[in-house]
């Protein structure tokens, strides 16, 4: 779809160096946004009473957290596989499960998400499926589930609109940029014409064998536009995990002492849920996470409970994927997590590195 059937061999240009030093002061700008989040933290927030709201949360309540973060992760790894399969792929629900466990894990002990997503298209090779297929459903997951957020946030805002005064503004302001946001991504991802136009630009410094991956990659992106049916599918998928997550964030309220209605609690934290994964697309885990600690704050949730509840989920997530932990460990966790983090560090357009099938 990018054309590398027209386009003759790429010749290197000055591509790399600047793509590296786009990479760079990307990673220097989150980590002095994460300093300044810690910074504000420990200078605005009581941590004592984070510490104290966190030790209270009754074990019942957790243990019930626990299992609905369980069965959320069983449920990504079953609608990522639901894109795999419908696009002409073949994998077993145990290995999309796995694998999910092992790159969620990843994602949460490496320093950048997007270790665990290499490490999800290495295993994903690995179970037989083609690599531009799976890099291909991994995009499209994503986008359905930030749509899903959209639909689901949207709905918020028009309730919480309704029931409350004085926060129309933010909740109108929240909602649109963050839709802009992700309407935009949408396009650029699944608009042919875009695809065209990006890899006018790679094909100058791509080496050719990357260049013919990608081009494979883009026609399986867009060849998804023509499976609606398994779209709107995937979208009610995306709709029911997105509901176990905010049970799950619920009963972790409820522990900590945040109680201001179901309703209203769900409602707030689909427009958090949104602007969090909006801030995801650029790679900023304390972006994120702030963005959690801020909206609830800004309905009523007291500082300290609006930490706690950030890092209870953080702790819960990474709990819920220990059977991951022990799956790459079986699968030779030395070897798959420094590919993982090697091929994450590495600039767009150099190989994959290939995954041995043994």
């Amino acid at each position: 779809m990018i054309g590398s059937a027209r386009f003759s061999r790429p010749v290197n240009a000055a591509g790399p160096p600047q793509e590296r030093r786009r990479v760079v002061a990307r990673r220097v700008i989150n980590t002095i946004l994460t300093l300044a989040i810690v910074a504000a933290l420990i200078l605005l927030v009581d941590l004592r009473e984070v510490v104290r709201a966190l030790t209270s949360i009754p074990a019942g309540l957790l243990t019930l957290a626990l299992l609905v973060l369980s069965a959320d992760r069983v449920v990504m790894g079953l609608k990522w596989r639901h894109l795999v399969n419908g696009a002409g792929g073949r994998m077993r629900v145990r290995d999309a499960v796995a694998i999910y466990y092992q790159s969620g894990f990843a994602a949460l002990i490496l320093p950048t998400s997007v270790g665990g997503e290499v490490l999800r298209g290495f295993l994903g090779q690995r179970a037989g499926v083609q690599l531009p297929l799976i890099l291909a459903s991994m995009v499209l997951e994503k986008l359905v589930a930030a749509v899903s957020s959209v639909i689901l946030a949207g709905l918020a805002a028009v309730y919480l609109v309704l029931v409350t005064s004085g926060s129309d503004h933010t909740i109108i302001t929240l909602m649109l940029g963050c839709a802009a946001l992700v309407g935009l991504v949408v396009f650029l991802a699944t608009y042919p014409d875009a695809h065209e136009w990006m890899g006018r630009l790679v094909r100058r410094w791509a080496p050719h064998r990357a260049f013919e991956t990608l081009d494979r990659f883009s026609t399986s992106v867009v060849d998804y536009r023509k499976r609606r049916a398994l779209l709107r599918a995937n979208l009610l998928f995306n709709l029911g995990e997105h509901t176990l997550q905010f049970l799950a964030l619920y009963l972790l309220a409820l522990g900590l002492g945040i109680d201001f209605g179901l309703l209203p609690f769900l409602a707030v934290t689909a427009l958090v849920m949104l602007a969090r994964r909006t801030l995801g697309f650029l790679e900023s885990w304390g972006l994120a996470e702030t963005a959690v600690v801020v909206i609830y704050s800004l309905f009523g949730v007291q500082r300290e409970l609006s930490v706690g509840l950030a890092f209870s989920l953080w702790a819960t997530s990474i709990i819920t994927t220990l059977p991951g932990a022990f799956l790459l460990h079986r699968n030779g966790v030395g070897f798959l997590l420094s590919r993982a983090w090697r091929a994450s560090r590495s600039p767009p357009g150099e190989p994959w590195p290939a995954v041995p099938l043994s």
